[in-house]
């Protein structure tokens, strides 16, 4: 499977090999910390991270999510990456396999994308609505959880993802 994936991924014909190390900024380490923190000292894995755009929340996930695989390395780590635009997604999942060096991670579930497996899925929240992805997984199927621009979690759309699903972070 792992090499039908590669094969997959480089069919336009570029070469995504990642020939140098992604390093937080300063201030997304700070961030990073202060997750850690929340989680180790407080118990509370339930997190919102609020900052100006352009300032990287999405590569301050894709660390976090990075920390919490390295921390769990004899479990799955499956991720459930949710967005409201199929821009969004294509970007955050560039952004995962930058931090990650690995070309070959996660899936999009979005538009004419279909994945190949949903252990590590980017779905809009449209396509999680429209094909009943809570009636294909269990509510501890996702170890991670992120909610891409949250503040549209408000929407009923996203009432049965909210209520659903019971991942450790």
């Amino acid at each position: 499977v792992r090499a039908l994936r590669a094969e997959k991924y480089f069919e336009d014909n570029t070469n995504h090999t990642y020939l140098f190390d992604i390093y937080p900024y300063p201030y997304q380490q700070e961030i990073l910390d202060k997750l850690n923190a929340e989680r180790e000292i407080r118990g509370h894995y339930r997190n919102l991270v609020i900052a100006a755009t352009g300032t990287g929340k999405t590569v301050i996930s894709a660390f976090d999510y990075k920390r919490f695989r390295n921390r769990n390395k004899e479990k799955p780590c499956r991720l459930l990456f949710v967005a409201h635009r199929q821009e969004i997604l294509e970007q955050s999942l560039d952004c995962f396999r930058g931090v990650l060096k690995d070309p070959n991670f996660g899936s999009l579930f979005v538009g004419n994308y279909r994945p190949d497996d949903i252990d590590h899925l980017f779905v809009s929240i449209q396509t999680f609505n429209s094909q009943s992805l809570y009636e294909k997984t269990s509510t501890d199927f996702y170890d991670f959880i992120i909610v891409d621009e949250f503040h549209h979690a408000a929407a009923p759309s996203y009432e049965k993802l909210l209520s659903y699903y019971k991942p450790k972070v």
